[in-house]
């Protein structure tokens, strides 16, 4: 995978095509947020690798997950029951010389890091189903810069019983996001020649297309009742973050009217509250209707990602 983050502003489609993760969106109560960013331990200052990080829901409390591993950490998903966090690391490992993309996953402390795939190719993009039994993920098929063989994976949450549900060479398919009843996938593909959102069975099947436009989506993200999806989408001209049903229907701007871009969307376990990432690389919150808007990080490090942790005891 090819991380273009830092250059988003600039080149925002090459950026989010590369990589552009989708989070799980379970109900409960409001837990702390995970992101990943490069910033450096104790400061907003830009370090050189990125970790996982996580912080209360106003932006205070925070922790550094992933410091020990001194590569990139990216992608923190967490399970549904708010105890761990899968994710995705370059690090060198006895069980990973290459520093290939691998899928692992922690407790939500960041204890217990475990790889839980093992190949020559880079594994990305790691979601939860809803009982916490398999994770969905992407594979990169064909290691080549600048030519796109991405598949969308599913396997046993120890990284066994690995299934491909797509297996479709020359395309894309990525950001998988399992609803929360289960019985469906959002995924991102370029199958009919942009990127646009779907839905699937968890065996692959009964394939949905979701939006259809000249302009590309990015990262749908279930809503804890699964009737809505959240996304990007740059059809503005500008990415903004949209929601619709989860049929497609009523596509709706949520950040028309906030400067810069927004993108990186993700449900909050009550569903009141969206956490997204905007232009300058940092951590907002906003209601779901995409009102009262309110800047979580700042500095010059950049943040992404961001997961929310469902706790017991939601409706």
């Amino acid at each position: 995978m090819i991380r273009t983050w830092p250059v988003l502003a600039v080149v925002f489609v090459v950026g989010l095509a590369a990589a552009a993760p989708a989070l799980a969106a379970f109900p409960g109560e409001n837990g702390k947020i995970a992101f990943d960013s490069d910033r450096r331990d104790g400061d907003d200052r830009r370090g050189v690798d990125e970790d996982i990080w996580t912080m209360d829901p106003d932006g205070g409390n925070l922790v550094n997950l992933t410091a020990a591993s001194k590569m990139d950490d990216l992608a923190p998903n967490w399970r549904a029951d708010g105890q761990r966090i899968a994710f995705m690391s370059d690090r060198v490992t006895a069980t990973n010389p290459e520093a290939d993309f691998e899928i692992f996953v922690m407790n939500a402390d960041g204890s217990h890091q475990t790889q839980i795939t093992f190949n020559a190719l880079d594994d990305e993009e790691p979601a939860w189903s809803p009982d916490g039994r398999r994770i969905a993920f992407v594979r990169d098929l064909d290691p080549i810069r600048g030519q796109t063989d991405d598949d969308l994976l599913t396997m046993n949450a120890d990284g066994s019983e690995q299934r491909n549900l797509t297996s479709s060479p020359g395309v894309r398919d990525s950001s998988p996001n399992w609803s929360p009843d289960g019985t469906r996938i959002a995924f991102l593909s370029d199958r009919d020649g942009d990127l646009e959102v779907y839905t699937m069975r968890p065996n692959g099947s009964s394939v949905r297309q979701l939006t259809s436009n000249d302009g590309f989506e990015f990262q749908p993200n279930w809503s804890p009742d699964g009737g809505q999806i959240t996304f990007t989408s740059d059809r503005t001209d500008s990415a903004e973050v949209f929601v619709m049903d989860a049929d497609g229907t009523n596509q709706t701007n949520l950040t028309a009217n906030h400067k810069g871009s927004d993108f990186f969307s993700a449900w909050s376990p009550d569903g009141r509250k969206i956490v997204h990432l905007s232009g300058d690389y940092n951590i907002f919150t906003m209601n779901a209707d995409g009102s009262d808007q309110l800047r979580l990080t700042k500095g010059s490090a950049f943040d992404f990602e961001s997961d929310w942790q469902p706790l017991p005891g939601g409706d």
